[in-house]
């Protein structure tokens, strides 16, 4: 296929509404050696070519397609042999030279967008590993981490997990900035003047930064979902409110050059940490931030903080040692892990509390009341769904001295107002009581699997008292 054939595939692709359809449709492109060539160019995230901005030309009346003059350009741009002015003009006279069809192909392939509704992994899907993944840093969770290894006396970094869009934030050799999400999509990079002038002014050349973009509404920082809603509708050709600002909260920095998949950048973080601190401390910026980073030494303080910005309503927080190295990995780097502590435990039914005046749960079942065996751990629960709540309501008698599996995040100690022990965030864990068990848990026990739940251990099903 030549590039004019190429491009009214993909535009057929592009108005087809059905999924199943345009997969189909991608399985028969690839099958083209010049057409994968054409997708493999614009999807993969890896290659960026570092225009933004379509050039100004006048009507386009070319008769030329794609040659080895086209994919030379192309070429050139990725490998930053083309850049500045010289990359805008050779840009610009090959979209005059080329045939509409094939000079609207060639732009999009630069720009990185066909504008056809399906990505890389609809190609891959297609043709496996036609296209490389874009390499990423996953969390672990506590059970996977080797918290044992770990140098505590030195200090490890705890770190809020912010409610925002994970960003890649490229800054070449040449100046050149591109922001692209954990997949390799590119951000309108239009939309973000002031953020792009920061992380000019602010970032190391020829690095990629890792963070959040988060959208600060009327100078307060949005919650997660008004944030993300903002940043879906710019993903979506949208634009940013006068009172809207995005913000990028920064965590780690690694050379381009380990951007690659398998990548691995052999710098201990506390290393990297502290030269992205350096460089935000030199160049503050606005739009650019270092994100809220606590050290600590020891697990239990890790744990402590992790649970304080619980409190505040945030998400929990990302551990990482000191010592570990940056690498791309499908299953998760120990020395990278989230913490969100939650404790399943089995508590007893006591009372059947009504909603509160002036809910919609008025006068129906509500709460219940439920507390430990041995009656020093109390706390209400919240009813889980209105199929629970009508069951209770039908006959309260069936849901008294029953065991409910309860989910918290902490364990509240006795105070002034309260002579038990509570829990924080309490939620039921199943909408049903237990038919396999009969007895609740001690207090005693609530504070082992809280303790196990620290440690990222297991605990085995607690034997029931004869």
């Amino acid at each position: 296929m030549h590039s004019k054939e190429i491009f009214l595939a993909i535009e057929t692709i592009a108005a087809t509404s059905s999924k199943n359809e345009k997969t189909a449709l991608v399985g028969q492109l690839v099958k083209d050696e010049a057409a994968l060539r054409v997708l493999v160019a614009a999807l993969d995230p890896i290659t960026s070519y570092g225009i933004s901005k379509r050039p100004v030309v006048g009507a386009l009346e070319g008769d030329g397609l794609f040659d080895v003059g086209t994919w030379g350009i192309i070429d050139d741009l990725a490998a930053r042999r083309l850049t500045g002015n010289n990359a805008i003009q050779a840009v610009a006279g090959e979209m005059i030279r080329l045939e509409p069809a094939s000079s609207e192909l060639f732009w999009r392939i630069i720009k990185k967008d066909l504008r056809a509704g399906f990505s890389a992994e609809t190609v891959n899907k297609a043709m496996k590993g036609a296209i490389k993944t874009y390499p990423y840093m996953r969390c672990v969770l506590p059970a996977k981490a080797k918290f044992d290894e770990w140098d505590w006396a030195a200090g490890a970094f705890s770190q809020q997990k912010a409610d925002g869009m994970f960003t890649n934030v490229d800054h070449d050799t040449a100046g050149v900035v591109r922001l692209t999400t954990r997949q390799g999509n590119e951000l309108p990079i239009e939309q973000f003047s002031k953020m792009v002038e920061d992380i000019r002014a602010t970032l190391a050349r020829g690095t990629q930064t890792h963070g959040e973009i988060v959208v600060m509404v009327d100078g307060v920082i949005a919650d997660r979902a008004t944030s993300n809603g903002i940043m879906n509708s710019i993903l979506a050709g949208g634009n940013f409110a006068e009172n809207e600002v995005p913000v990028f909260f920064a965590w780690d920095q690694i050379p381009l050059t380990a951007v690659q998949p398998k990548g691995k950048h052999e710098v201990p973080y506390r290393e990297r940490f502290k030269s992205l601190l350096g460089q935000l401390v030199k160049h503050p910026a606005t739009s650019v931030r270092l994100i809220p980073t606590k050290i600590v030494y020891s697990l239990k303080e890790a744990y402590a903080h992790c649970m304080s910005l619980q409190g505040e309503g945030k998400e929990g927080t990302v551990l990482k040692n000191g010592t570990g190295f940056w690498k791309d990995t499908s299953g998760g780097n120990p020395d990278v892990v989230k913490l969100k502590l939650e404790v399943d435990i089995d508590l007893v039914t006591k009372a059947i509390l009504p909603g509160e005046d002036g809910t919609k749960n008025e006068g129906r079942p509500g709460r219940i009341t439920m507390e430990t065996r041995d009656g020093l751990l109390s706390v209400n629960v919240a009813v889980k769904n209105e199929k629970l709540r009508d069951a209770i309501e039908a006959d309260p008698s069936v849901f008294l001295e029953r065991i409910w599996t309860v989910r918290f995040n902490e364990i509240m100690e006795p105070s002034d107002s309260n002579p038990l022990h509570s829990l924080f965030l309490p939620r039921m864990a199943e909408d049903w009581y237990r038919i396999d068990k009969e007895q609740a848990d001690t207090l005693e026990e609530v504070y082992a699997q809280r303790d196990a739940a620290v440690r990222g251990e297991k605990m085995p099903e607690l034997a029931e008292a004869a």
